[in-house]
């Protein structure tokens, strides 16, 4: 390998540590991207609540999380005048009822007003079955264990929204016990 290395020229050589630097500098670029668009919706977005549902978050492959479900997960098709497939994208406008955001319509375009969340249509029937990319909540095992039995007896959720409809999850507040 050494013998490669030395009958490089020096143009070569540069050429190599160019194309390396850029190499390194393009992974470092997804990474930063990845980490801020996890966390700029915490940083900028407008604080809401949500009701979330009990779920069994139990997984032995993807580590200690709490796994959740909304009650705007579920969306009557009642409240669109649109077919939507499974895997399209879909703006769920929301409104204030006693503290808590709850669903008030579905459609595929960007609502011009108002307060809505961006998901991703997972099933058509009965009802609209909508992920937000909020579900899970990492923690600490000895912490996730003790929030699963707390979420079971109702827990609220305290979610982040930028202007184009992405969440971030902030905050658990449960109902019984701590979170």
């Amino acid at each position: 390998m050494r013998e490669i290395f030395k009958t490089l020229t020096p143009a070569n050589k540069r050429f190599l540590a160019i194309g390396l630097a850029i190499t390194i500098s393009a992974q470092m670029m997804v990474l930063v991207t990845e980490y801020l668009s996890s966390v700029w919706p915490l940083w900028f977005g407008k604080p809401i609540t949500l009701e979330t549902k009990p779920v069994d978050p139990r997984s032995l492959f993807r580590g200690n999380y709490v796994l959740l479900n909304y009650t705007i997960s579920d969306i009557s098709k009642k409240l669109t005048h649109e077919d939507f497939k499974p895997g399209e994208l879909g703006y769920v406008t929301l409104k204030e009822d006693d503290g808590l955001f709850v669903a008030a319509a579905l459609q595929h375009e960007k609502p011009e007003t108002g307060i809505y969340i961006r998901g991703r249509v997972k099933k058509v029937k009965p009802d609209y079955r909508l992920k937000y990319g909020i579900e899970a909540y990492f923690m600490p095992k000895e912490k996730a264990l003790q929030t699963e039995r707390s979420v079971r007896g109702g827990a609220q959720a305290e979610i982040y929204l930028l202007s184009n409809g992405k969440a971030a999850l902030s905050k658990l507040i449960c109902t019984e016990g701590d979170c």
